[in-house]
């Protein structure tokens, strides 16, 4: 049976499953869907055309399925489709698509995202990506699996991070990540290398991490007599690269940038 506080005001044309808890002072739109194991613990508010999966936790003042922040276009109709298992912990907003693009954002499953952190219109978020404090992201932002975004830092709208990369805190995004790339700490830092750390937590078999440690010295070589674009070429023809895995993914991700391009080392 479904648990609502008598505080709480929840639409009765909301979609909820049978176990489904919403503590004190929530609000839960008309248009809302929730899945079975989920909770809104006091004062949430999900409205929008959410679609929320299975055994997400929602902390207090969290903000889901709100109108685009978006001066040019709001689509009344917009999704915000919510995997599995997340977490959403104080302050949390997330906001529905917009007409500029597909008028869906979507988060995948087992996500972390810590207090205050922003998840804006359009963005495609993976699975097992953790969002630290006052981490925000622009529009149409991409972020990969198992990427980790630090504490105050901040993407610019189409910007990429790649599956597996490391965002310090306090860093201004405003080019693409590679997947497992490293950026540590300033306002529009550079690259700083690969996120070992992740790819060993990852379970990663070593020689696959030394073909790509290869892989993105070759890269990004600053000494380099030959452009970044020469370079891509060189190591997508390289026949020794193609079982690697995490080279291909780098491969692809490189031959594939946003409008704002991928981000160099310092």
């Amino acid at each position: 049976m479904v648990k609502i506080h008598p505080t709480a005001i929840v639409d009765a044309k909301a979609e909820l499953a049978d176990d489904v808890e919403i503590g004190p002072y929530c609000t839960v739109g008309p248009n809302v869907k929730i899945g079975k194991g989920s909770r809104l613990i006091s004062h949430v508010v999900v409205d929008g055309y959410t679609r929320m999966g299975e055994r997400n936790t929602v902390y207090p003042f969290a903000s889901l399925g709100m109108l685009a922040q978006h001066k040019r276009s709001n689509a009344p109709d917009a999704l915000l489709v919510i995997g599995d298992d997340n977490t959403f912990r104080e302050h949390v907003t997330a906001h529905v698509g917009s007409e500029v693009d597909q008028k869906i954002t979507r988060i995948g499953h087992r996500n972390l995202f810590l207090v205050a952190s922003h998840i804006a219109h359009d963005c495609v978020l993976g699975d097992d990506i953790v969002m630290s404090n006052n981490a925000t992201l622009a529009g149409h932002v991409h972020v990969g699996n198992r990427a980790i975004i630090g504490g105050l830092s901040a993407v610019l709208q189409f910007t990429r991070i790649g599956e597996g990369a490391m965002i310090g805190g306090m860093c201004g995004i405003a080019r693409d990540v590679i997947p497992y790339g490293l950026v540590m700490s300033g306002i529009r830092a550079g690259l700083g290398g690969l996120n070992l750390i992740g790819l060993q937590r990852a379970g990663i078999d070593k020689p696959v991490i030394f073909g790509l440690q290869k892989a993105y010295k070759f890269l990004f070589d600053k000494n380099a007599e030959t452009t970044f674009a020469e370079r891509i070429e060189q190591l997508s023809a390289d026949s020794t690269v193609n079982g690697n895995p995490l080279v291909v993914k780098l491969i692809d991700f490189v031959q594939n940038p946003s409008k704002n391009n991928i981000l160099q080392p310092e």
